[in-house]
């Protein structure tokens, strides 16, 4: 009885803490003497969550409680019911590890390093550690005198700051950004949008969503020296901010002086103005008097789309 109840004691021990928190349940295989080049991991997931989507990546295996850096870009899985998905949830899988790897200047060979299949949350989910799983995987060793291209590396920013799985970007409702991307072969890259929340026409990115996210996957067709790959860049939406679209009140005025002040915000929504002090609006027209005047500017809001305007301006009449 005591053997069995240190045997279960150890189990424990040995069983990663994710897999105790995690929902989500993964079935897949073979996961033991992979072809070092062609090897396809046949995964059915259940339980999945709808809190978020999931990665299904090639890693090698981090410190409990941590994720590891050294993953296979050209591997990854994007598992959810938005568009552009890899897979959806209850789709049969096939997801392809190769025996080896490249990660910046760092040659990952999965015959060394204890390699496995990292499952975690997406993007819209970036901090929630519940889902992640690891799965050690092995290969049998490179057929001598056959080469497998490694796959090309992208790397991409919008509006200049660098965009990754790990580290998406955050646009507003209408907020035009541009998206920029390197191919390290040289290969030639092309862009898609991957939600009908954000459009995209070339390389401008323009929300249409002030909620929820969108991606853009960015597709290197490979040459000579590197393979194919396709790099997503996840964008969360946030609700667009309203105001006077760039117009700004001098601070001083000539009394008895009258000027047009704007009559939608930037959004086409009516401003409605409140005045105290030396001053009146009326119909959108300001006229002065001697002394401090102040105006409320403000503008009802769109659900989901852009915040409600609220501003204060100050003008002196002389």
């Amino acid at each position: 009885m005591k053997k069995l109840v240190l045997v279960a004691l150890i189990a424990a021990l040995m069983t990663p803490m994710s897999a105790h928190a995690a929902q989500t349940k993964f079935v897949g295989g073979p996961l033991t003497n992979l072809d070092y080049q062609n090897a396809t991991i046949n995964i059915t997931l259940t339980d999945v969550p709808t809190k978020g989507g999931l990665y299904i990546q090639q890693c090698v295996e981090a410190p409990a409680g941590t994720r590891s850096a050294l993953c296979n870009k050209a591997a990854e899985l994007w598992i959810s019911t938005a568009r552009g998905a890899s897979f959806l949830p209850t789709a049969a899988i096939a997801f392809k590890p190769t025996g080896s790897y490249l990660v910046g200047t760092t040659t990952v060979d999965c015959l060394v390093s204890k390699c496995g299949v990292f499952m975690r949350f997406d993007h819209t989910v970036p901090a929630d550690f519940a889902e992640d799983q690891f799965f050690p995987i092995t290969f049998k060793a490179a057929v001598a005198g056959t080469t497998t291209l490694v796959a090309d590396e992208v790397t991409a920013t919008i509006n200049g700051v660098a965009v990754t799985t790990r580290a998406p970007a955050t646009l507003g409702y209408r907020q035009v950004a541009t998206v920029a991307a390197v191919s390290k072969a040289g290969a030639t890259l092309t862009y898609r949008s991957l939600a009908p929340a954000c459009a995209l026409n070339g390389l401008q990115i323009t929300p249409l969503s002030g909620t929820g996210e969108c991606a853009i996957a960015v597709t290197s067709v490979g040459n000579s020296t590197a393979s194919p790959i396709t790099v997503i860049l996840p964008i969360r939406l946030t609700l667009g901010v309203q105001s006077l679209g760039g117009f700004a009140l001098p601070e001083t005025a000539k009394a008895f002086s009258k000027s047009a002040l704007p009559s939608t915000t930037n959004f086409g929504e009516k401003v409605k103005y409140k005045a105290t002090g030396a001053c009146s609006v009326v119909k959108s027209i300001l006229t002065m008097r001697r002394g401090k005047c102040e105006i409320t500017a403000s503008a009802t809001g769109k659900k989901a789309l852009y915040e409600g305007l609220s501003e204060k301006l100050v003008i002196t009449g002389k």
